[in-house]
């Protein structure tokens, strides 16, 4: 049986799905597991929010759709890039990515894109499929009042209205207090993904899903994925699978997207971690005992996972970037011309030394210089005897060898 390596599994840390997903469960009236994180970050938001931002997304649900809004952009992306590729799409490409998540029809999308039909005519067609998601998106029955029918509406007749106003509430959530969030829990979701490409070593496609509880189905045998719904997906249709560490999508969403080659991308966004996010609400003011010095670093720089940085440097390529960056700013381009390597290449590595806390960034003159962060490399021997000489919390003693001979 084919190890994982025969398949196009990849694994990234990114906020693209959960700053959606933390909007759902902020919005989300029933109570939840998260409801100490979601008091702390309701309380950090301007009066108006909740206003500004049902205009975009009426009910909770709605975030998840909005999710898809970058299906162009692959893979792992920073807050910035997110919010760069929403306020520079094409009106056209935001209204299909948008509307494909709740019409599972591509004719009904179309007709509602070039205006042949109207969204009552398309919703109150009987032979459109889809009646009970149509439901939860409160859009069945039909009633032209409805905030959510409103939603598509404007979606519809003004693109580059809903296009601001989605940017601004996602800047502004990002902004009064999510930023911070992300920063903490960010080290944890990279130390996770680190833990599952050392399983995907070691494991058929099947037994990956299984071991992570994957929310759809990889049968090994027929090579075929079976969501819970939908046609299955044979594994040579499927051009590239992104396993995500979640913190938030506790609702087990996922998403497939087509590409021209009408092949399929993946993004299977997993939570391990269901109260992570409540770690972030405690209140830092709070003054603490006196610490050694090296537990003073540490509380100076609190994201800093020594695993992740030495991870993040254990690759020769990213150590020779590091090097690089140390001596003097340089764009992604430079790094790429100096290392004669791709520019997807260097992209890969930029993500992982900026997850680990070591890319500091300066925009300026149409392109962004990348430094080494020399806060990060100078915390990081207290980051490392803190976390290595820690005497509470569980040891991780597996290894990959281990596995192997298990």
């Amino acid at each position: 049986m084919a190890r994982s390596g025969s398949f196009p599994i990849e694994f990234a840390v990114t906020p693209r799905f959960d700053v959606f997903y933390a909007l759902y469960s902020l919005t989300s009236g029933a109570p939840t597991q998260l409801d100490p994180w979601k008091s702390k970050a309701l309380g950090r938001l301007p009066r108006d929010f909740e206003r500004v931002a049902k205009r975009v997304a009426p009910l909770p649900i709605f975030w998840a759709l909005l999710a898809d809004a970058i299906q162009s952009v692959r893979g792992e992306v920073t807050f910035e890039e997110i919010l760069s590729s929403i306020r520079e799409m094409p009106a056209e490409e935001l209204q299909r990515n948008i509307l494909s998540g709740i019409f599972h029809d591509r004719n009904a999308v179309d007709s509602l894109v070039t205006r042949e039909k109207s969204v009552k005519q398309v919703l109150t067609d009987d032979k459109l499929a889809g009646a009970e998601l149509l439901g939860h998106f409160g859009l069945r029955p039909y009633t032209e009042s409805s905030q959510s029918a409103s939603a598509i509406a404007t979606l519809l007749s003004k693109p580059k209205s809903f296009r601001d106003e989605l940017g601004l509430v996602l800047q502004r959530f990002w902004k009064f207090g999510f930023r911070q969030d992300w920063s903490v829990l960010e080290a944890g979701l990279r130390a996770e993904s680190f833990r599952m490409r050392d399983l995907c070593e070691e494991r058929t496609p099947g037994e990956l899903a299984r071991e992570l509880n994957l929310p759809v189905i990889f049968d090994d045998e027929a090579r075929q994925i079976r969501p819970k719904t939908g046609s299955p997906i044979g594994y040579d249709q499927v051009d590239r699978c992104y396993v995500i560490p979640s913190a938030f999508n506790a609702r087990r969403w996922w998403a497939k997207y087509e590409t021209k080659a009408e092949r399929v991308i993946l993004y299977l966004p997993v939570t391990t971690e269901p109260l992570a996010p409540n770690t972030v609400v405690e209140d830092r003011n709070v003054s603490d005992p006196p610490v050694s010095h090296h537990r003073a670093i540490v509380a100076a720089h609190p994201a800093i996972n020594a695993e992740s940085v030495f991870r993040a440097l254990g690759d020769t390529t990213r150590y020779a970037i590091a090097s690089i960056l140390a001596r003097t700013p340089t764009t992604s381009a430079d790094l790429a011309r100096s290392l004669k390597v791709s520019k997807p290449t260097i992209t890969h590595h930029v993500h992982a030394l900026r997850s680990a806390g070591l890319i500091a960034e300066t925009p300026g003159g149409g392109s962004t210089k990348l430094t080494l962060n020399r806060n990060t490399v100078a915390a990081l021997s207290g980051a490392a005897v803190e976390q290595l000489f820690s005497s509470t919390g569980d040891l991780a003693l597996e290894t990959t060898r281990k596995r192997r001979n298990t």
